[in-house]
């Protein structure tokens, strides 16, 4: 299936910034809520818009893990209930290596992506991560325990090609 994210220049870039700031060199995280259309073999999130986690909203926060407060979770899926909207989760990784999620990120989808597709009643489910080079995605489309590959991010009229990489340890 052919999966991509679409929003504006504008939302690109401010989610680029919040997610690598000046002088903090520490993972951070967002979410994007989204409309999702499904043409034959095509899935399109489409952003309506997004939330940037605050400082005091994490419950740690470290160059290579983050973990986001209890009350986190129910705030972000009401909100996604009041949208009728898809989520995103989307997270740094501050580094100079190509962007992958990390054993840490799957053990937190096969807790969270379950709990949200039940209560959004089988919306897909997305999750990104970048680097300060590229990124990579993951989209839960027909079921909460199988993934597919987000293929890109359609910025305005310029294609951003996902990286792919963690695709080899998504399902396992």
């Amino acid at each position: 299936m052919y999966i991509d994210v679409n929003m504006c220049e504008k939302d690109y870039r401010d989610i680029l910034t919040h997610l690598f700031p000046k002088r903090i060199r520490r993972e951070r995280a967002c979410f994007i809520f989204a409309s999702s259309t499904r043409l034959d073999t095509a899935l399109h999130f489409n952003l309506s818009e997004w939330y940037a986690v605050k400082p005091n909203e994490y419950k740690f926060q470290s160059l290579g893990y983050v973990e986001l407060k209890d009350e986190m979770r129910p705030k972000i899926i009401k909100k996604a209930f009041d949208l009728n909207a898809s989520i995103i989760e989307v997270h740094s990784h501050p580094y100079n290596t190509p962007a992958m999620f990390s054993c840490s990120d799957f053990k937190g989808f096969k807790e969270f992506v379950p709990h949200v597709w039940w209560r959004l009643k089988g919306k897909p489910y997305g999750a990104l991560v970048f680097s300060f080079s590229d990124f990579d995605g993951l989209a839960w489309i027909d079921s909460p325990q199988h993934c597919e590959p987000i293929t890109k991010l359609v910025v305005d009229e310029n294609s951003l090609q996902a990286n792919n990489l963690s695709l080899s340890g998504a399902n396992e």
